[in-house]
């Protein structure tokens, strides 16, 4: 398959991956209206070109919480990136450094806080799930603290988890899962 477009890479990750890989990383909650609504809200962005006009000072860097950034985006916590690539959260990290970008590695990460952070030399975002374990939490934070994280980043939606159908229908969820994901896995084993 050529890439010749960002939206070539859905319909590459939908051919390589098996089913509930895709569908976990592709699916949103409940009917994925407002996973719809954000896409549409996205695509509705015109840039304004500019045509004929000096580009040569042309900076997007910029600082946020102290940190030097070449762009003003972070490279977001996905879950489970270690099930989509070898030590995939040590290759996301790398690759967000690579760019001059903040990586913040997910609290479901498939490879652990202390085997990401040295792989890079820019200090590591922690997204930090607002649990009632609180022995959970103790020992993530002290992890996080010990392995150099500088910025936390809080995400609240995991007290009140989102059904995700869609999760249920692929075998990510619901009954046999994990009979449904051995064989996808065997079909599809890259």
């Amino acid at each position: 398959m050529i890439i010749s477009a960002p939206t070539d890479y859905r319909k590459a990750a939908k051919a390589k991956l098996p089913p509930f890989l895709f569908h976990y990383i592709d699916g949103g909650s409940y009917g994925e209206h407002t996973l719809r609504k954000n896409v549409d809200d996205l695509a509705a962005l015109a840039l304004k070109q500019r045509v004929l006009n000096n580009m040569s000072d042309l900076n997007l860097s910029t600082e946020i919480f102290g940190e030097q950034m070449a762009l003003p985006i972070a490279l977001a916590p996905v879950g489970l990136t270690g099930m989509y690539a070898r030590r995939g959260e040590v290759q996301a990290a790398k690759a967000a450094e690579n760019k001059g970008l903040p990586f913040i590695m997910s609290t479901v990460s498939v490879c652990p806080i202390e085997e990401v952070a040295p792989a890079i030399e820019r200090p590591m975002w922690f997204q930090l799930y607002v649990l009632k374990d609180r022995g959970f939490m103790k020992n993530v934070l002290e992890r996080a603290k010990a392995a150099g994280v500088t910025t936390l980043v809080f995400t609240v939606d995991m007290p009140v988890p989102g059904a995700r159908y869609r999760d249920m229908h692929s075998g990510m969820s619901g009954p046999n899962a994990a009979a449904r994901r051995v064989f996808q896995a065997m079909r599809l084993p890259h």
